[in-house]
């Protein structure tokens, strides 16, 4: 049984952090915590997550990042989506993404325990803006 849990955050040209609720956590875009943009492979990794106050290591999470410009619903198909991995040259868990157009996306990070580690499962969501590439000079 999977346990839904929510945090709620805005994130227009910041990283994605949810606030409040049970589930906390923020989501990372390079460079620099920009703005994706549209078209381009961009690199998201996880922060930090906390579940009930307590922290989560974010590698001992299988985690998915999925993105949705319409609705969000378990049949919907995300516009994008990417499984995020340990990087041992950074140290993050991260994955890139690449957004197919530009516009405001829900944000859903799907945590759940890697083999052996003891981590509840956890589902977080926000809104993202995806930046339109920019104009030929």
């Amino acid at each position: 049984m999977f346990v839904l849990l929510l945090g709620l955050g805005w994130a227009w040209g910041h990283p994605f952090e949810g606030s409040g609720g049970y589930v906390q956590g923020q989501v990372d875009f390079e460079p620099n915590d920009a703005p994706p943009i549209a078209g381009k492979a961009t690199v998201a990794w996880i922060e930090y997550i906390q579940v009930g106050g307590l922290p989560i290591k974010p590698q001992d999470c299988f985690c998915t990042l999925l993105f949705y410009q319409g609705r969000v619903s378990a049949t919907a198909q995300p516009d994008a989506q990417v499984r995020l991995q340990p990087n041992p040259r950074t140290g993050r868990v991260e994955g890139v993404v690449t957004f197919p157009k530009p516009g405001p996306y829900f944000l859903v990070l799907m945590g759940r325990p890697l083999p052996g580690k003891r981590v509840p499962p956890f589902i977080m969501q926000s809104i993202i803006q995806v930046l339109p590439p920019p104009t030929g000079r």
